[in-house]
This record gives structure tokens, sequence and C-alpha cells, in this order.
């Protein structure tokens, strides 16, 4: 399985998730009992632990964004789809050199 995390994106969606539900930066973070610095590094995508992800996503009560993406993740994306079958066309077939020719 083959998942692209993309740390970025996913900081950038929980922004947004937070700010729609009108919750401040300081306000989640003493929910979580982080540092406020904490939730703005995994909200910028530089290098969160999951623990920090997964408190944040509870605290403003999103927990199901983490399923969605794991099911996106999932799925083979066209490239990777065009990717696979062109691997499996470029290998060229076998001829067996011991070919004898009934007279």
């Amino acid at each position: 399985m083959n998942i692209d995390i993309n740390e970025k994106k996913i900081g950038e969606t929980i922004r947004r998730l937070r700010i729609r539900k009108r919750l401040t930066l300081e306000g989640v973070a003493a929910i979580v009992s982080l540092s406020p610095i904490s939730v703005r590094a995994l909200e910028l995508g530089r290098g969160s632990t999951l623990s920090t992800m997964l408190k944040v996503l509870k605290a403003i009560d999103e927990t199901g964004f983490i399923l969605d993406w794991a099911e996106k993740s999932n799925e083979t994306s066209p490239m990777q789809a065009l990717r696979n079958s062109r691997k499996q066309t470029a290998e060229p077939k076998r001829v067996s050199r011991n070919i004898r020719v009934k007279e």
C-alpha cells in the first residue's frame, strides 16, 4: 500500500476545519494540553506527531477527517494506474530459441 502523505495539505485542512468551527489556535491548544506552537506546526505541515494530529482533530470534533483521508489514500490515483499499465505492457515477451521447424 502506497500512501501519499502531504503534511502541508493535511495541516491546511485541519486549520480550515478549526476556523470553520470558530476555534482559536490557542483555544484548541489549551483543550489538548499542547503549546500553541505545536498546533501551529501541525497546521503548517512542519513535522508534527500523529498523536498531536489526533488530539487536535478530537478537540475540533473532526475525527472523521482522518478516516476520509485514509480511504482516499488507499485508492489508486489515475497517474499511478497509468504507470502500472505501462509497466505491464513495456515488458517484452520472451521467445524460445529452441524452435524446431517440421519438414
